[in-house]
């Protein structure tokens, strides 16, 4: 009688322990399932386009407090998909390697940028392939067709090249979706605005 007792209370004991394995799976799974949830990119489409403008509209209030406070040039250059920030070294226009917010940014694809220029009354008569700040020397170079050249001046003075940048974004697997478009736009001076074209019309 003994002995079946312990045999029944092993085969109890057994039969607990595989549910608490089970349990422990299940648990396992779950949390697996939840962290591979929380990856995905939740955000509407609306709201990337947003926060990318909003990334930019920071970046350059930063650019811009940095040269105001350092008296220095910086600049900016708009690519399709891209952008970055110069700094003036005295001679030429350099990039920022010392800090990652002013370094070049890809948008991800499905994203397009447009850059439209305004002017400031003293820049009317500036070369606009030559650029501010260039170089006087009237040596040929190789590197010349190399050199970086902003499109959007940010003065130590605090004044700012005039400038609308459209940000649009198309999702790239989604047939006949709308293509959602928000414009951050400066006047001479910052801070810049975030404009929503269909809210303004």
């Amino acid at each position: 009688m003994i002995r079946r007792h312990r045999q029944t209370n092993k085969a109890r004991f057994q039969a607990g322990f595989t549910l608490l394995e089970v349990m422990l799976v299940m648990v396992l799974m779950a949390v697996i399932l939840s962290s591979v949830s929380l990856s995905f990119d939740i955000r509407s489409d609306y709201d990337k386009v947003k926060e990318e403008a909003r990334r930019f509209q920071a970046a350059l209030q930063l650019a811009a407090d940095y040269g105001l406070l350092n008296n220095l040039q910086l600049g900016v250059i708009v690519k399709k998909n891209q952008y970055q920030f110069l700094i003036h070294n005295g001679d030429d226009w350099q990039t920022i390697s010392e800090d990652k917010t002013f370094a070049p940014y890809d948008l991800e694809e499905g994203f397009e940028l447009e850059l439209t220029l305004g002017e400031l009354s003293w820049m009317e008569d500036y070369d606009a392939e030559e650029g501010l700040f260039a170089s006087t020397d009237d040596e040929d170079d190789e590197d010349d067709k190399k050199k970086l050249i902003p499109q959007i001046y940010l003065f130590s003075s605090g004044e700012i090249t005039p400038f609308t940048l459209q940000f649009s974004y198309t999702p790239p697997y989604a047939s006949f979706a709308e293509q959602i478009i928000l414009n951050v736009e400066a006047q001479d001076y910052l801070p810049s605005k975030l404009i929503d074209p269909k809210e303004a019309s």
